[in-house]
């Protein structure tokens, strides 16, 4: 283990060497080699065959450290006058001491004597642990060996049995100025750090204090950065012949480069997301992010100034303020007027390319709507260049375009929807859109639109509601199967199927309308029964509570839910009987009668429907329109349509 030499040295402060006269070896230099100052020092004094405190030295070389490589020092020692010669015996026995001794948790306690400014001084330290407490015959021995004979040796007496770690005044004495410490400072090249190496005295002589440092740093016009705190425990604790750093510099600080916090991610990753149960859909890739106008979508962050920095000698550094950064707005995004933020001006999808930041109104996948895209979910027009597979979703506040085909999905737009190849919904598919619907055919899927629905080749087995027009154009035009309502018109080639398959065709009602009371008219029947019940339940409990048989606390506490219950369910029994009466006067004052068209064939099993009336088909008919007249449905020749009109030149 190694120990430092400053602990070393004052392990070894009580130790006595044999000393002889050295007058013969005064003034005698030599030059040493070594990685420190330290090590130099000692290198010296064991050639030279004094101690430390009697040699003086001068650096020729400074030593330098780095990652790969190191150089050492180049001392000129000097050997002082008025020393002793330390014996080849003693330093054997110094080196012999076990260093790992030192790093006991018991301690024996220390004590100082120093000559100062103010007189002889005394400090005594308790020991540690089971450590040996300071004699006062070792203190008393240690003032005679500085020369010192006349000194009060019962304050001392006192000092050592007190221990009370301050250092105290036991006699007065007029120092030797020839033998006080000494003190080199060294200064680095660039002026930012001050090293101090404090040289001890020699006998009679007295210790240096703070104000010789200050005194000395003075002269080296060193006034920035000093380390006070430093010098007074390198002063303390006798740190003697150790380069330390005791002023240092302030470097200058560049200041910080403007940069760009973005509130957005600008890295497209997966972003799954657990449920209230943990589970993760992993579907829901959440790889589109959309923002809506008048989003920040990144603010700018002034660059800083920078701060100056000061040589140890106050010799000001200057400081590099830092770059600024440009903040260039993208399509369809704007600046605020500060010139700070980026907002976006449309609803959309956020981008980041070429540092640049865009809002797209339009979606595009280039292929499939599978598991690398996730479902989708976009503040504007999605556009699938491939197909959409079973059990993904598109929702978008825009419309929806498909170049391929719809497996079992939900498609969901605020605008239209438009299906190049088809839909298979397989009994489970859904479209719902604000618009229209545009598809080559549908088979199996539930379609609700707010405006129309224009098929090319067939509609099968389907539910489709349409606000306005339910029409099948193409030369396959079929509906077959299900059931279709329209406001306005129903109008396609062929209805049914020679097979009689059950097709339900109803025109002049507002589909949702219908819908709506179709749902609450399910709901009351259920409500009905489950009132019927109650009811039953409730007079089986109030007879058994009037003859008091067998009635618990906890049937007094069932029939009281059972009453709260009912008065729940009738009120909201009432609640829906009056919207149901609501929509029936609506739909009956529907101004639209609606009418069914039927270019080529109808087939026995269809049911025509027009606002409350019903004809069941019970023969095949050809070329021929269903209306309603004087509260009868009536069968008259086709009525032609204007294609070109009704459905445009979107998919024809």
């Amino acid at each position: 283990m190694s120990v430092s030499f400053d602990k070393l040295r004052e392990a070894l402060a009580g130790l006595s060497f044999a000393v002889e006269d050295g007058s013969e070896i005064a003034g005698r230099s030599i030059e040493v080699e070594a990685f420190s100052v330290e090590e130099g020092l000692k290198r010296a004094s064991e050639t030279l065959g004094v101690n430390i405190s009697d040699l003086e030295y001068e650096i020729v070389e400074q030593g330098k450290k780095s990652l790969f490589s190191k150089k050492p020092f180049r001392l000129a020692v000097t050997v002082t006058g008025d020393i002793g010669v330390i014996h080849e015996e003693s330093f054997q026995a110094i080196e012999g001491i076990d260093a790992a001794e030192l790093l006991k948790k018991d301690v024996d306690g220390v004590y100082r004597v120093k000559i100062t400014r103010v007189g002889l001084m005394v400090k005594v330290a308790v020991p540690k642990g089971k450590g040996q407490r300071v004699r006062v015959e070792d203190v008393l021995a240690s003032i005679r060996e500085k020369g010192i004979t006349e000194f009060d040796k019962a304050k001392v007496a006192k000092i050592v049995r007190s221990a009370e770690e301050e250092y105290i005044k036991v006699a007065d004495y007029e120092p030797d100025e020839r033998n006080e410490g000494r003190v080199v400072i060294e200064i680095s090249e660039d002026d930012m750090k001050a090293f101090m190496t404090l040289i001890p005295p020699k006998p009679l002589g007295r210790v240096l204090d703070i104000d010789d440092i200050m005194e000395a740093l003075n002269e080296k016009n060193v006034i920035v950065g000093i380390k006070e705190d430093v010098i007074n425990k390198c002063l303390e604790e006798d740190v003697y012949n150790v380069m330390t750093v005791i002023a240092a510099g302030s470097k200058p600080e560049n200041g910080e480069d403007s940069k760009i916090v973005y509130n957005f991610r600008t890295e497209k990753k997966v972003h799954l997301e657990e449920d209230e149960k943990g589970q993760v859909n992993f579907k829901d890739l959440d790889l589109v992010e959309n923002v809506v106008a008048g989003q920040l979508l990144a603010t700018k962050v002034q660059a800083m100034e920078g701060r100056p920095g000061r040589t140890i000698t106050n010799n000001l550094l200057e400081a590099k303020p830092g770059k600024d950064l440009d903040l260039v707005p993208g399509k369809n995004t704007e600046l605020s007027p500060d010139g700070m933020n980026i907002i976006a001006t449309i609803n959309g999808q956020v981008v980041f390319s070429n540092e640049k930041v865009s809002v797209e109104p339009i979606y595009e996948i280039k292929g499939d709507v599978d598991m690398h895209t996730g479902n989708i979910l976009f503040l504007g027009t999605v556009i699938v260049k491939g197909n959409v597979e079973d059990g993904f979703s598109i929702k978008a506040a825009g419309d929806i375009e498909i170049k391929g085909s719809v497996g079992k999905c939900l498609l969901d737009a605020e605008g239209d929807v438009n299906i190049k190849q088809g839909v298979m919904g397989k009994l489970g598919g859904t479209i719902k859109t604000g618009g229209s619907v545009w598809s080559k055919f549908l088979e199996q899927v539930t379609v609700i639109a707010d405006k129309n629905v224009f098929v090319q080749d067939g509609i099968m087995h389907c539910r489709v509601d349409a606000t306005e027009k339910v029409v099948c154009f193409g030369k396959r035009a079929t509906i077959v199967g299900g059931r279709i309502r329209a406001g306005e018109i129903v109008n396609t080639k062929t209805l049914g199927s020679v097979s009689f398959t059950e097709t339900i065709v109803e025109v002049g009602v507002d589909p949702k309308s219908r819908q709506r009371l179709f749902d609450l008219e399910k709901e009351q029947s259920k409500n009905e029964d489950s009132m019927e019940k109650l009811n039953t339940n409730i007079t089986t409990l109030e007879n058994q509570q009037k003859i008091k048989r067998k009635f618990t606390e906890e049937k007094r506490e069932l029939l009281e839910q059972m009453l709260t219950s009912r008065e729940e369910l009738l009120v909201r029994i009432n609640e829906i009987r009056e919207e149901m009466d609501e929509l029936k006067s609506y739909l009956k004052l529907l101004k639209t009668i609606g009418k069914t068209s039927v270019s080529k064939n109808v087939y026995p099993g269809v049911k025509i429907g027009i606002k409350d009336t019903y004809f069941d088909v019970a023969n095949e008919f050809k070329y021929i329109t269903f209306v309603l007249e004087s509260g009868r449905i009536r069968m008259k020749k086709y009525e032609e349509i204007d294609l070109e009109e009704l459905i445009g030149r979107k998919i024809r």
